[in-house]
């Protein structure tokens, strides 16, 4: 067995920080990005009234900064585990990673696309929402044919009516 201070998980096995530790960096790095760079330049907080447009997106990057850092300091100390893999970043981890990262960006590209198209900013949402929520369907596999169409006509327009009604915001 590998000492607890390496995490070692034994001869043979492959060192390396432990899965989460790493994701929760890019979760942190992610959400410290979307904070001060990503949602400034992309929402415009100049006229609004009542709460600025800014707020909702700034809440769920603050959270994602905030649930990075705890998976962070969750594993910095971790007992070592009897599966040799367990925590373990993988090939198969980073490329899904990757791919998931690329369909936010695909997604948000298409959305700019779309609506600089049609002169219309919030008519993106509606072209490119629903075909991101196929995308992480298809990402994440065996997913019935309702929840394809769940993703593509039911959660836009509830995204849509939660900003719209809900919260009294107008779509970043």
């Amino acid at each position: 067995m590998g000492s607890p201070s390496t995490g070692s998980a034994g001869a043979g096995a492959p060192a390396g920080p432990p899965r989460d530790l790493l994701l929760g960096g890019v979760i942190v790095v992610l959400g410290l990005t979307l904070v001060f760079w990503i949602i400034p330049a992309q929402v415009n907080d100049a006229g609004s009234f009542g709460l600025p447009p800014s707020l909702a997106p700034r809440v769920l990057a603050w959270g994602m900064v905030i649930t990075g850092a705890t998976l962070v300091a969750q594993n910095l100390r971790r007992a070592p585990s009897p599966d040799p893999l367990a925590g373990k970043l993988r090939w198969s981890d980073l490329g899904h990673l990757v791919l998931c990262v690329v369909s936010v960006a695909g997604m948000l590209t298409l959305m700019q696309i779309v609506g600089q198209a049609v002169s219309m900013p919030y008519a993106g949402f509606w072209v490119a929402a629903p075909l991101g929520l196929i995308a992480f369907t298809l990402i994440h596999t065996g997913a019935p044919l309702w929840a394809y169409a769940f993703n593509a006509l039911v959660a836009p327009g509830a995204i849509y009516a939660g900003f719209w009604w809900g919260l009294d915001l107008p779509l970043p």
